[in-house]
């Protein structure tokens, strides 16, 4: 974290409260990361999610960021040399023809509800004017936030700047292995292993990921460009030894990407049970229930003690009531607002 306050990097903004110690500036590069991945784990745990952004989490998403220029689109909020919040906007081309230009923020709760959220998101709302005003007026465009469903003056916040929720997703955990459900796979699929070397293989599964997601709530084509394939392949998140990806023939018909969390201090570690897809021609066969049956088995035989995932509450496939069935309780939401691109933010 950077803490020279002489630095000229300062960003002015009128609706900032009159805190002492308390300053705005721009992104201060790789440095930040730590600090960042610090605030954002804090803000997860404060709505009761499990899992914990790295150092290295930011390092590869910062890299390939999609529609986002650093020097212009970030604001952080430092509290006496301290990080105690932060704010990104960026915009991207959505499958329901719409342009969503997007807000993400983080204020530590130790300082919320003292007028930095409120700093933030004005300074995020004009960043978004300009940005729609800088593009082709080619799509109706949204302006797009996000708040955690235990955030409830982010809530307030947003909902009196002229905001509605349009979305909500949860996150998922299941806090033992007991009762696993049955492996079995449908007649006609086979789970073969992947080599993490074998790169043209990679790419198979991510196209396959990418065309079992277009349809999808908020998807966009950017996410699956060959520079984000690229950062994907160098993610310590993608470990296909821990894959479960089910062949149809020599096509592939389904897969979960499972991972595992750090090991937290009290000695418990999550397995990630996430992008679970099934292929069109291969839904509503029993094999994403099967597949997930065999994930849990595969991250608790790696060493974790509990599994999570996330999921859209509104997906068409019914994705929570599966997930519910096999084990599942949600144990955190997550807020999808949507407003005026052009609106005044609130003082």
């Amino acid at each position: 974290m950077i803490t020279d306050q002489t630095r000229s990097d300062a960003i002015r903004i009128p609706e900032a409260p009159s805190l002492p110690g308390l300053r705005f500036r721009h992104y201060g590069g790789p440095e930040d990361h730590p600090a960042m991945a610090a605030l954002n784990t804090a803000t997860r745990a404060a709505n009761g999610m499990v899992e914990d952004t790295t150092v290295d989490d930011l390092d590869r998403d910062y890299a390939v960021l999609i529609n986002c220029d650093l020097a212009s689109d970030f604001v952080a909020a430092e509290l006496d040399g301290r990080l105690v919040g932060y704010g990104r906007v960026f915009w991207t081309d959505r499958n329901d023809g719409t342009r969503a230009f997007e807000s993400i923020c983080h204020v530590h709760p130790a300082v919320r509800r003292r007028g930095i959220g409120t700093a933030l998101l004005a300074w995020q709302r004009r960043r978004v004017a300009a940005l729609h005003a800088s593009l082709p007026d080619d799509r109706p465009a949204i302006a797009a936030a996000y708040v955690f469903g235990q955030d409830v003056g982010g809530q307030v916040l947003l909902e009196r700047a002229g905001f509605r929720v349009a979305r909500r997703s949860a996150q998922l955990v299941r806090p033992d292995f007991e009762d696993l459900p049955d492996p079995t796979l449908p007649d006609g699929f086979e789970v073969r292993p992947i080599d993490p070397a074998d790169r043209v293989m990679l790419r198979r599964v991510w196209d396959f990921g990418a065309e079992a997601f277009r349809d999808h709530w908020g998807e966009s084509a950017d996410e699956w460009s060959g520079e984000q394939f690229d950062a994907w392949i160098g993610s310590t998140q993608t470990t296909p030894e821990l894959w479960q990806v089910a062949f149809h023939g020599d096509e592939i018909a389904g897969h979960i990407l499972n991972f595992l969390g750090p090991v937290e201090p009290e000695g418990s570690r999550t397995g990630w049970t996430e992008a679970i897809a099934v292929g069109r021609p291969f839904r509503r066969r029993g094999l994403a229930r099967a597949l997930l049956a065999r994930s849990l088995r595969t991250v608790r035989d790696a060493g974790a003690t509990r599994a999570a995932l996330g999921v859209d509450t509104a997906n068409v496939n019914h994705a929570l009531d599966l997930y519910e069935q096999v084990g599942f309780r949600v144990v955190a939401e997550q807020f999808e607002y949507h407003g005026r691109v052009d609106a005044e933010p609130v003082r």
